[in-house]
């Protein structure tokens, strides 16, 4: 009967090393992010992008818009320069100042120009030369 014993034991380790889950092993196809000569890695070190240039026609108003690629445009119209931010937009994206003053962009060419002092104007753009 303990050889029996002793059977019964082995069939039912085996039967829970089986069941056990087994370690993944690393994925090797992955490397790492390599570090620079300062140390820190790619994600550590910002990506710092060129300003994607616009020049708009606001029904006869020439505009050039600066856009950084964030939440900031730097917009010149009519002799001015005005800095604005992005706000919440229904759609599209929406770039406002501290004085009223408003582009909403629609797509990769269309824009509104809302100016505290002036009618709206509805904008065509495109995308300026490279330097």
């Amino acid at each position: 009967m303990r050889w029996h014993l002793s059977i019964l034991v082995a069939a039912v380790s085996g039967a829970l090393i089986a069941c056990s889950p087994a370690e993944a092993p690393p994925d090797e196809r992955t490397p790492p992010p390599a570090a620079d000569a300062g140390g820190s890695t790619p994600a550590e070190t910002a990506t710092v992008t060129a300003p994607q240039v616009v020049h708009y026609d606001c029904e006869g108003t020439p505009v050039d818009a600066s856009f950084d690629g964030g939440d900031r445009a730097t917009v010149r119209v009519d002799g001015l320069t005005l800095a604005m931010q992005t706000e919440p937009a229904a759609s599209g994206t929406k770039y406002v100042d501290g004085a009223g003053n408003v582009l909403w962009t629609r797509g990769a060419h269309d824009a509104l120009l809302m100016r505290a002092d002036q009618p709206d104007r509805s904008c065509t753009g495109h995308p300026a030369d490279p330097v």
